[in-house]
């Protein structure tokens, strides 16, 4: 197979860690364009340029195609620096960094097809609401899929449709061109504003087999003869890839929010209705700001330790255990991220609920970002507690 590769600016980073070096250089940049997102609805267009100039969409690419291949911990600090700076840019960043990775999981003759894009961008909805019809040479694809995250900044677009085969209603991800999709403009969220999760429609699209992929094989890293198959990078469960790179975005937000109080904390003065002249003196906000930190620290290293399970199925096949916890880990990160923040606003004044302020804005991103069906935490903590029962898994994303 000859995949035509974009010639790449000679500027441009010649290594993942070369990348996370430009992101952290953005952090303040993407924090100064925080609230212009928000008002945008999608993300920034300079943060598009600055963070496609920097090799982000690139980093789980393969080499051969101009990409870093980048190892899990690299990926999960581009992903939390940028949460730092930008919540909403991030959680588009998570997306696109996934799926990027599909193209190398089907036959050649996809992955020369996608990869060939300039500056490919793709965007996925995994709640299986449209309705693939088995055709020759492939299928009919129509449905209304509401949550595409960034998907007006996409080449192509992999949602999950139900499609009969032989032992009954399957899902299906398939892959179409953002050409073919009609969106509505109508993402107004209390937090993570700047997702552009708009919803998308298609009907009656013909998307070729050699563009789909059932999601029981993405889940148990069942993957066709390919340029790739011996790659064991592109040879593990997808669907564990996608807890290891939700993770960062979750843990970037309470950077973000950490980094907000400690800015505004030398500047408050009395606590209003105390004895306390500087709220930097007052205990009540000494365990506060541990706790917050605690809860900070301990989701940084449950986030190191996911990206290294995750890391180590390159060497062993995953076993259902690890990839349960995969998906619980995921979830806990998110409980002590939201501990985080939650805790900091708590702990600030009233002046941090005005919308020119930081704080609120992680917030409400936190907030918005926990209540995600995939990142929730009720749902994998179940998951997780079934397994050490000795009961069987009860969803077949993980």
């Amino acid at each position: 197979m000859s995949i035509t590769v974009p010639i790449a600016s000679p500027d441009k980073p010649q290594t993942a860690e070369e990348v996370l070096e430009r992101v952290n250089t953005l952090v303040p940049v993407l924090h100064s364009r925080a609230a212009a997102t928000e008002k945008l609805r999608r993300i920034h267009p300079e943060n598009l340029r600055d963070l496609t100039e920097a090799g982000v969409f690139r980093l789980a690419m393969p080499a051969d195609v101009g990409g870093y291949q980048a190892d899990e911990e690299t990926v999960a600090e581009v992903l939390a620096q940028i949460a730092r700076g930008c919540p909403s840019s991030s959680w588009i960043c998570t997306i696109m960094i996934a799926v990027s990775v599909i193209p190398a999981l089907l036959v050649d003759a996809a992955a020369e097809e996608i990869y060939a894009t300039p500056d490919l961008r793709m965007t996925a909805a995994f709640a299986p609401t449209g309705r693939a019809v088995p055709v020759r040479g492939g299928y009919r694809v129509t449905g209304r899929w509401l949550w595409n995250t960034g998907g007006i900044h996409g080449q192509w677009f992999m949602p999950a449709c139900m499609t009969p085969t032989d032992t009954g209603e399957q899902m299906l991800m398939t892959v179409l061109p953002a050409a073919a999709l009609a969106y509505q403009d109508n993402w107004h969220a209390a937090g993570m504003s700047g997702t552009a999760t708009n919803t998308v429609t298609a009907t009656d699209v013909f998307v070729p087999g050699h563009r789909t992929i059932f999601v029981k094989d993405l889940a148990e890293g069942h993957y066709p003869a390919r340029r790739y198959s011996d790659d064991p990078y592109y040879s593990r469960p997808w669907l564990m890839y996608t807890n290891a790179t939700s993770a960062p975005t979750l843990l970037g937000i309470a950077r973000g929010a950490m980094d907000s109080f400690l800015r505004t904390l030398p500047t408050r003065g009395a606590i209003t209705y105390t004895s306390w002249s500087k709220a930097a003196e007052a205990p009540v906000l000494h365990h506060q700001l541990a706790k917050a930190q605690l809860a900070l620290e301990s989701a940084e290293m449950l986030t190191a330790r996911l990206s290294r399970l995750y890391r180590d199925a390159m060497d062993t096949p995953p076993s259902m255990q690890q990839r349960v916890q995969a998906r619980a880990w995921m979830g806990h990160v998110a409980t002590l991220a939201r501990d985080c923040v939650n805790r900091l606003f708590e702990a600030s004044s009233a002046s941090q609920t005005l919308l020119a302020a930081d704080l609120q804005r992680y917030f409400r991103d936190i907030n918005v970002l926990h209540q995600h069906a995939a990142i929730q935490p009720n749902s994998s903590d179940e998951l997780y507690g079934r397994f050490l029962a000795g009961l069987g898994p009860n969803s077949d994303v993980l």
